[in-house]
């Protein structure tokens, strides 16, 4: 019986990228083209008509809301990341927290047994934490791998709307470039790929984002920012690891943060801040305008080694930094 020709393997012709092949981290989880369109799916799937937002976080978490027409509040926090506001559920309405950092696991935990199902955790920063069972989580790809799309979700809810395939290969530019050329090279490209997720509909993560993902040594990976992350905080200060943490940046404090993050830039050791739209929504003397602030980004992942983290040090020990807490 002959195959249709759309299935069959190629064989021959112009050789692919070569890629190693390991196991996808997250294979079991639902595959979409970034972590705001698994909020997006959490949304439309359970049908909520208010949900509460942390001030503290990126403005592309509340696209999906405005988008459905879905109410939401900001909460605050504390230095801590712990929720200050009290929050009573009501039906039809959810929770929104962050795993900032990679390192509020345990805190995600108690959540879930004040709020249940009605919490919804945004493990974006969080890779490599396992999801609480029955709790809607979702994940990022591009927050810790060099791939053009992709997101993953876990939930026990299956859509009832139809989902494309994404495909990337027309968002390839700022990679690419960042390898030929230089990061300053790649960067306007980099952020017109992010621009174009505010137009796109929720899609299936991109076939090429899904074989990245399948090439990635996870467990390599992971070692390397626990190496650099307990290389900085002998030097720095900060809290130690609780086990299975995988942290996504080294948080450093600094009273000085916004001049010590153009310095760290003018040596290219790149800072992002988070987040840039925080004063606009916690208010100019809020707890989370502070730390936006003061909390410096600092780069522990895997293409980076202890010399790395020495440059890191000497750069911020040139000046008397004052540290205040992680």
């Amino acid at each position: 019986m002959e195959q249709d020709n759309n299935t069959l393997k190629p064989i021959g012709g112009y050789f692919d990228l070569e890629l190693p092949r390991f196991r996808e981290l997250h294979a079991e989880a639902i595959a979409l083209n970034s972590g705001r369109f698994c909020l997006e799916y959490i949304l439309r799937c359970k049908q909520y008509n208010k949900v509460y937002v942390p001030c503290f976080t990126c403005d592309s978490v509340v696209e999906p809301m405005e988008k459905l027409g879905i109410s939401y509040e900001f909460y605050h926090i504390d230095k801590d990341y712990k929720i200050t506001d009290e929050i009573e559920l009501s039906e039809g309405e959810a929770l929104l927290y962050t795993n900032y950092w990679g390192l509020q696991d345990d805190y995600c935990m108690k959540l879930t047994s004040r709020y249940k199902y009605q919490l919804i955790l945004d493990y974006t920063q969080a890779f490599y934490s396992r999801p609480i069972d029955r709790i809607d989580t979702f994940y990022s790809c591009r927050k810790y791998f060099g791939v053009p799309d992709g997101g993953y979700l876990y939930t026990d809810v299956n859509a009832n709307f139809d989902i494309e395939q994404d495909e990337s290969y027309t968002r390839l530019d700022s990679l690419v470039k960042r390898i030929d050329l230089s990061p300053e090279a790649g960067y306007g490209d980099f952020h017109k790929v992010e621009a174009k997720f505010h137009d796109v509909p929720i899609r299936r993560m991109s076939k090429f984002t899904k074989r990245m993902m399948q090439s990635i040594d996870y467990g390599m990976a992971a070692q390397r920012r626990l190496d650099n992350y307990h290389y900085l905080r002998q030097y720095l200060g900060g809290r130690q690891l609780l086990g299975g943490e995988v942290p996504m940046i080294y948080p450093y404090v600094s009273e000085r943060g916004q001049e010590l993050r153009k310095k760290l830039i003018a040596n290219k050791v790149f800072v992002a801040k988070y987040w840039p739209n925080v004063d606009e929504w916690a208010g100019e003397d809020a707890t989370e305008t502070w730390m936006s602030n003061h909390i410096l980004s600092l780069p522990i992942d895997q293409r980076y080694d202890e010399e790395d983290m020495e440059r890191i040090i000497k750069i911020i020990k040139s000046k008397k930094w004052k540290v205040e807490c992680i």
